[in-house]
């Protein structure tokens, strides 16, 4: 995807919000079964059972379903992310990355679409500026957390953990790369990194 979509419009209906979510649903499906290839307008209607006509009357094409995929993808991560984070007992910047971490991945083994869409390089400008907020928002909860904890200095730039967790999307993007799965070799290293850089900034960061 390469265009910023068209803002679809709005379903008021309740029968037009199931017929959306039908779409969004079988899309989904889709790009987890067969990958996000298989994801046409004709597979995503004859799988949610809907007619061309309805599937156009709410997108403007399959980059406008699948922008909005992934945007409910962040959000479903999202809500994951802040329930977990709130019961981990957290003693270490280490602990917290690592299980940051795993939560990311352990969604997008159970959501390869969501993978596919993201580190797959099929995302457009608009998926892009969304995940990126989204990317603002986490690393402030993250610095939030380990200030909460004493974890790191009271001065740490805030900008620090947005650098770790662009860190640690790159990571993941590298490890998905040409693979279907996550390659567990460049996922260890790439925590031995973030780790490290996690650490120097327990140790207070160089101004």
């Amino acid at each position: 995807m390469t265009t910023a979509s068209v803002p679809r419009r709005a379903p008021v209906q309740a029968r037009s919000r199931q017929t959306v979510a039908r779409i969004l649903d079988a899309a989904a499906a889709i790009a987890d079964e067969d990958g996000v290839d298989a994801v046409t307008t004709r597979a995503i209607a004859d799988r949610a059972g809907v007619s061309y006509p309805s599937l156009y009357r709410f997108f403007a094409d399959r980059d406008a379903i699948l922008d909005e995929l992934m945007e409910q993808h962040c959000a479903e991560i999202d809500a994951r992310c802040i329930a977990a984070e709130q019961t981990w007992p957290i003693s270490s910047i280490a602990e917290l990355l690592n299980n940051e971490l795993d939560l990311h991945v352990d969604y997008y083994r159970k959501h390869p679409g969501a993978a596919g869409l993201w580190m797959g390089g099929r995302t457009s400008p608009t998926v892009t500026k969304h995940v990126h907020a989204r990317m603002q928002a986490l690393a402030g909860r993250l610095h939030d957390i380990l200030l909460t904890g004493g974890l790191i200095p009271v001065d740490t730039d805030p900008r620090a953990m947005l650098v770790g967790v662009e860190m640690a999307d790159r990571m993941l993007e590298l490890s998905y790369r040409d693979n279907n799965d996550f390659d567990e070799a460049i996922l260890g290293l790439g925590r031995v990194a973030l780790i490290a850089f996690g650490n120097a900034m327990a140790a207070g960061l160089p101004a």
